[in-house]
Order: C-alpha cells, then structure tokens, then sequence
C-alpha cells in the first residue's frame, strides 16, 4: 500500500520547528482529582488511536528531493507517548509554570509519531494533563478540538458541537472564508503582507533566540464578563481583547515606549474547518488585527476594536490560507518563508481563541475545571496569547521568548488588572 506524502503545508511545519518554536500546538488541562493512569490510557486508546495520523511517524522520502511520507509500522507503543510526572511535596505554582515551560521546548522523537500526553500528578491534590501536537499531525486550530473531543457530557456521551465562538464569529463570514480558500491566496496574502507598515520596534518583537517561559492569569467567571458585555453594548470577544490591549499597553509603558505612537498587531488564527471534516491538513486562516494600544480607557478600546473587527470581517482577502499556489513559477516553501520573514516584521504577537464547550467536560469521569491552550506558531513571534473557556469561566495563558524584555507573569496580572478596570468601567457593583 501506497504510503501518503506530507502535504507542502505540513511539510513546511516540519522543516520550519527550532529550539525556539518546536511548532507544536499545547493544552494544559487542569482537575482537582487525580486522573486514573490506566483510565486515561484506556481513553486515549478509545480516542486518538482510532485516527491513524496519531499512529504514524515521518520517515524521509524514497524520491530525491520528494517530499517525507506517513508511516504506520509495527512497533506502535502507547507508552512511547504517555508520561507521568510529579511536583514535589513543596512544589509552588511557579514550579509547575517551569515544568510546563520545560515540556513545551522539549524536542519530541523523531522516530515516533509526534504527539505526547504529560500526566502531572499531584497538584494542589489533583492534576493536570499536558497534551502537545505537532503542527504536521493537526494544525492548531484543529488540534485544540482534538483535545475536547477526548472529553465526555456529564452524562457519558461525546461533547456537543464545540461552538466557533470568539473571533470566529467577527471573522468567518460566508464571503470572506470563501476568498480565504480561493487558489493563489496564500501568495495574495503574501502581496499583502509586503504592503503593510512594520509594527513599531520594540523588545517584544524579534525572532524567538531562547527557550520559551509560560504563565497564566486566574481564572474569570464568564457569567460577569456576560453581565459586562451587556452593560457596555459590547461582545464577550471585545471585552477579551481590550483587556488584552490593557495588559500589552503597561508593558510598552514599562519598556519606555509611548503607547499612543506604537502600531501594535495579532496575527489570530482561524479555524476554516466544518466539524464535519477530517481534522488532519492544514485548514486555517490568519489574520492580522491591530491592537489600540494607544487608547486610554475601556470604553475607547471598544470602539476601535469593534471597529477593526467590522473591517477585518467585512474585507474579502483580510483571512489567508497556507495552501500551495497554483503558479508554477512559485515553491510553497518559498512563499511561505517569505510569509514568516514577513510576520516577525509585521506583527508583535500571536493571539488565540479557543474554542469553548458548551457544557461541563469530563475526562476520565473527572471534571474539566480549567484549560489553557497555545497553537502552534505559524510565524515566529516572541510573544503568544491563548485565551481558552471552560463551559463557566476564562483565563489567559502566556509564553514569551526567555530573551524578551517581557514578563509572562506581569502580563498575565495586567490583564486580571484589565478586567477589574472594565467590571468597574461596566458599573459593577460589589
């Protein structure tokens, strides 16, 4: 039987990953009981192993010059994917912050298919699940579904339809994902790129040099960003990214930049994917939202974000696919490192919505309590936002190159301190 290539795509995901962007995508699962190490194998087993790409690895192509293909061999261990560790009797939340950090770097082995589960056990008397996917298995914005789907209802059946909620909904209007996934976008995108004005020159910004550091906010009860979003005329997503921006706008002040004259921009994947589909290929969008780093309360943040979010889903072209172009004169790999060269330049950070549940999640019969989840970089960017939800509350997650001028865990407590500011802006009453 005819062993599958790698797509350009996934090809590229490959040959891009370095010490400092390993281009895997990361979850981090938390619950407040101990997961059953046998029951969880059980459920990776009953889950993962029934898609082939979790059972195959990369091998080198047969061809010269031809691309690398799937393997599926004989020697399969589950064991060869599935960890376990422990923090010690005094270990803090710092400690655990490390750990993380530590796996999200580590380099997995080539001779085996490129995703691994961490059971950290033993935390605060619970534990917490790290899941990490490469790129070339599932791309980011499938990735993410992928660990949702490993979860149960309460009342034992497969999770709901996961909702595209977010910046999903500003983005994926039906014109412009359809121009997204025309022929040649990948290199109109590229055109594009080109056009635009640089972000501002900061200690934010650069190619990653140094092994990444993480960190998390607490977490936030979405029944009062609701209430919020209601009293300000606004949506949940707005509120998010203003007090994202609030959180970016103190660190630029700390950096001895004038926030009012820096252009500041995301790039914000986006999921192209029906639930529907197979969730292996790439399948995603990018685009480039500017941040209002310049603007001085809650309210102003709003409208300009509502703005750029109204332009960014209404403009055909504003979402690109990486996808091979039709041109013969073009290499995908060429284009899309010239993508790359033109994201570090282009753009400060990545940004991220995961999807959200729409009711409790259970794996392993435990309850999901929180969740944090970074995709992988399509472009190298020093600094990475994820903000994923439980069915009830949100928290953001943080990795900043370890050569930054930035501090994970300063920039996670601005933006608990952003939505203090927006509960008090909203007229919340304690």
């Amino acid at each position: 039987m005819k062993e599958p290539t790698l797509t350009a795509a996934d090809h590229t995901w490959v040959r891009l990953q370095e010490a400092a962007n390993p281009m895997a995508s990361l979850a981090v699962l938390f619950f407040a009981q101990v997961l059953p190490i046998d029951s969880l194998k059980s459920l990776v087993e009953d889950r993962l192993m029934s898609f082939e790409r979790f059972r195959q690895r990369i091998l080198p192509s047969r061809l010269p010059l031809g691309r690398p293909r799937w393997h599926e061999g004989d020697d399969f261990a589950l064991d060869n994917h599935l960890f376990r560790a422990t923090l010690s009797p005094k270990g803090t939340a710092r400690d655990l912050e490390s750990l993380i950090s530590r796996l999200l770097v580590e380099p997995m082995a080539t001779d085996q298919p490129l995703w691994q589960l961490h059971l950290i056990e033993e935390v605060d008397g619970g534990s917490v699940l790290v899941v990490k996917i490469h790129q070339s298995v599932a791309d980011g914005t499938s990735a993410s579904r992928i660990v949702l789907g490993l979860a149960s209802t309460e009342s034992g059946q497969h999770p709901a339809e996961i909702d595209y909620k977010g910046l999903e909904a500003h983005l994926r209007t039906e014109e412009v994902v359809e121009t997204a996934s025309q022929p040649g976008s990948t290199v109109r995108s590229l055109c594009s790129l080109i056009a635009q004005r640089s972000d501002t020159d900061s200690s934010l910004m650069g190619k990653p040099t140094h092994p990444r550091e993480v960190a998390w906010s607490q977490s936030f009860p979405l029944i009062r960003l609701r209430s919020f979003a209601t009293r300000l005329e606004a949506s949940e997503t707005e509120l998010l990214l203003a007090a994202v921006t609030a959180a970016l706008r103190q660190e630029l002040i700390r950096l001895d930049l004038l926030p009012e004259s820096v252009l500041l921009r995301a790039v914000v994947p986006c999921n192209l994917r029906s639930p529907q589909q197979d969730p292996f290929g790439s399948r995603f969008a990018l685009a480039v939202l500017p941040l209002p780093v310049g603007r001085t309360t809650v309210r102003s943040r709003l409208r300009k974000l509502g703005q750029e979010l109204d332009d960014l889903g209404s403009t055909p072209g504003s979402l690109a696919v990486f996808q091979a172009p039709e041109d013969p004169g073009f290499r995908m790999s060429e284009v899309e490192d010239q993508i790359t060269r033109q994201l570090v330049k282009k753009t400060t950070l990545l940004l991220s919505l995961a999807p959200q549940p729409t009711e409790p999640l259970y794996f392993c019969g435990h309850k999901l309590e929180d969740w944090l989840y970074w995709p992988a970089q399509a472009g190298p960017q020093r600094l990475c936002l994820g903000l994923a939800a439980t069915s009830d509350q949100i928290r953001l997650g943080v990795t900043v190159d370890g050569g930054s001028a930035a501090d994970p865990r300063r920039l996670a407590r601005a933006f608990e301190q952003a939505l203090a500011e927006i509960a008090a802006a909203s007229g919340e009453t304690t």
